[in-house]
């Protein structure tokens, strides 16, 4: 009885196929450099005295990095810069685009091997640094730093503050809770790459002042997308993001008036 039972225990196991893992981190190398194809597509529709108004908006940009140094625990300080961007809106009928191109915008950042950022310097900017601003450079997918088997998951979670500035008039104050989770490998330009999905919230509150009216905004968003990690160059090389937010601008002033406004939002990051 013994012996048959092992047998079958021998049997069954040999039948289940080993999860595969992966080691999810950033495997940055002094000397390289990298740049990320960004691209964000933005629909708001908004309510003012009761008149809707919708804004079609489309940001691109190609930021450049340069590792520095790593150092014995893997950080990296590398050199970020914005080579090119262009903005294109549409509005009320009318259509807008600026392009800016051999920009000065240089910012020292120091990341950890899970995409941490550690401290960050401005090194140089220009005029296009509310532009910039839109795009959100200086950003890498968290990564768990360890060995990750398919179907695993991992959290992050993490405050982040904007100041006003030109062309962004309100001071913001974001919580963001992101779920990763590794789903399992996909083919990509005949390379066998990790997807790893996300999901996430992000509670948003602010104030500024334009015009001399005071204004208040509050809302919350939802994220969902995915990213494909490449084992081989250890590094996030695509990732696509679904935003649906819902805000509420409370104006202060000689006239009172709440304005909601809803944003569908797609950002997408190529690295080369």
């Amino acid at each position: 009885m013994q012996f048959f039972t092992l047998a079958a225990l021998v049997f069954i196991s040999a039948g289940v196929p080993a999860q595969e893992s992966v080691l999810l981190k950033y495997g940055f190398k002094a000397g390289a450099t990298f740049q990320q194809e960004m691209e964000i597509q933005q629909n708001t529709v908004q309510s003012m005295m009761g008149q809707e108004i919708k804004v079609v908006g489309e940001v691109k940009g190609l930021v450049e990095y340069q590792v520095e140094a790593v150092s014995p625990d893997g950080n990296a300080t590398m050199l970020m810069t914005v080579k090119d961007i262009s903005v294109r809106q549409s509005a009320m009928g009318r259509d807008t685009t600026l392009s800016y191109s051999d920009m000065k915008d240089i910012v020292r950042i120091v990341f950890s091997p899970e995409g941490k950022v550690l401290s960050s310097e401005q090194v140089d900017s220009s005029d296009a640094a509310a532009v910039i601003n839109q795009i959100e450079p200086g950003r890498l997918l968290f990564l768990p730093g360890r060995e990750v088997k398919t179907g695993e998951s991992w959290d992050e979670g993490y405050n982040e503050t904007k100041s006003a500035g030109a062309g962004t008039p309100f001071a913001l104050e974001m919580a963001v809770e992101n779920k990763y989770t590794l789903t399992g490998k996909e083919n990509s330009d005949g390379k066998e790459l990790y997807r790893i999905s996300n999901s996430g919230t992000i509670g948003i509150t602010g104030k500024g002042s334009q015009m001399g009216l005071e204004m208040f905004i509050e809302g919350n968003a939802v994220v969902k997308g995915y990213s494909l990690f490449d084992a081989g160059r250890k590094m996030i090389v695509f990732t696509e993001n679904d935003t649906e937010m819902e805000l509420n601008v409370a104006v202060t002033g000689p006239q009172e008036m709440t304005i909601p406004m809803t944003q569908q939002i797609k950002t997408i990051v190529r690295v080369k």
